[in-house]
């Protein structure tokens, strides 16, 4: 009964006071009947029929009264219901809108105006929210480019000492550290405000991670690792060829920091009920259970080893990309033997008018 609707819940309240009604209603007339005459023998056939008559009416009283509490229900409910609807069309691309206040002065048309102002509040922030990290963002590209170029041309000056070119050679891997920080950032930003916009086209993915599969074999052989790749000769699909790329090129990056010496990195591909799937995996050490629900959180890292690089912003942006072609990224596995992670994306994707999100 707690999971029946309030409209029959109440329907059910009332035909249970109704029956209790009726029949205290036939119990005080036969009580006053026994009070009247001394005997039952003396109860005339009119008082009978009467009060038979009374008990015969309950199951039409509870008919009646089940249809008519429902009905009634129904239309006392319909506020409730217009909010429950109008609230769930809420989403972070349509922030804007509010739920419609009822004309009648009642405790609805109050809590409606208590939700909407509560949605300004939340809107309000959102906004500044992602304002801010879109912003800083932006403005973080810049200095940044100025001090890469700096540290590049005293790396390339053959009068800077040996000692101050490998300082400035690991000053310039943080500098990338936070390009990548501030372009992870930029990305979920325009996520967050529905700004994602994908520059989809006709490309040949088997050719893309082809090339990606040699450049993660040059950077896996450094650490003593195997990449096997399993790859159709064609894979046609309609998409944004850096986004995917950039979606693959994460999973890579991780199955080389978190593998183990002497692992092994395998990236399938295959087209399956209209959809393309690539599975990258690893045999490197598990993911914990208890973080691999939240490995897909912004900052979040699915392992607490300082030791090896990372902002917890790769996967994260590899999902909103994945979600802004339609598809999926998730976590099939992670055990003793493998880590194992699946894009699944539709072949064909709308075209999507303006330049790329991420250019």
């Amino acid at each position: 009964m707690k999971r029946w609707p309030l409209r029959w819940k109440l329907a059910l309240y009332a035909a249970t006071l109704a029956v209790i009604a009726t029949i205290a209603g036939a119990a005080t007339t036969w009580a006053i009947i026994l009070s009247t005459d001394a005997e039952m023998k003396s109860v005339s056939h009119i008082q009978r029929d009467i009060l038979l008559g009374m008990l015969g009416a309950i199951p039409t009283v509870l008919i009646v009264i089940a249809i008519g509490g429902r009905w009634v229900a129904r239309k006392a409910l319909a506020p409730v219901e217009a909010i429950t609807h109008a609230a769930s069309r809420v989403s972070v691309h349509n922030l804007d809108q509010r739920l419609p206040v009822p004309p009648t002065a009642d405790e609805i048309a109050e809590l409606i105006t208590v939700l909407n102002a509560t949605l300004d509040r939340l809107q309000r922030s959102f906004e500044q929210s992602v304002r801010f990290s879109a912003e800083a963002s932006h403005h973080l590209k810049t200095p940044i480019s100025v001090l890469r170029a700096g540290i590049e041309e005293i790396l390339t000056d053959p009068e800077t000492p040996a000692k101050q070119q490998t300082r400035a050679d690991a000053l310039l891997h943080q500098i990338h550290q936070l390009t990548s920080i501030a372009e992870n950032l930029l990305l979920l930003a325009r996520a967050d405000a529905g700004r994602l916009e994908l520059h989809c086209e006709p490309f040949d993915l088997s050719e893309v991670l082809r090339g990606m599969c040699e450049d993660a074999s040059v950077m896996a052989e450094a650490e003593g690792l195997e990449v096997e790749a399993k790859l159709p000769p064609r894979l046609p699909v309609v998409g944004d060829r850096r986004a995917i790329s950039l979606i693959v090129q994460n999973l890579l990056e991780n199955a080389i920091k978190f593998n183990q010496p002497d692992g092994c990195i395998c990236i399938y591909a295959h087209t399956l009920d209209g959809e393309m799937e690539v599975t990258v995996r690893n045999n490197g050490e598990p993911i914990p259970p208890d973080r691999a629900p939240h490995i897909f959180e912004r900052f979040y890292r699915g392992r607490s080893d300082a030791r090896i690089p990372g902002q917890g912003l790769g996967l994260t942006t590899a999902c909103e990309l994945a979600k802004a072609h339609g598809g999926e990224l998730e976590l099939i596995r992670s055990d003793a033997e493998w880590t194992e992670f699946k894009l699944s994306l539709p072949i064909s994707q709308p075209e999507a008018v303006g330049e790329s999100a991420l250019s």
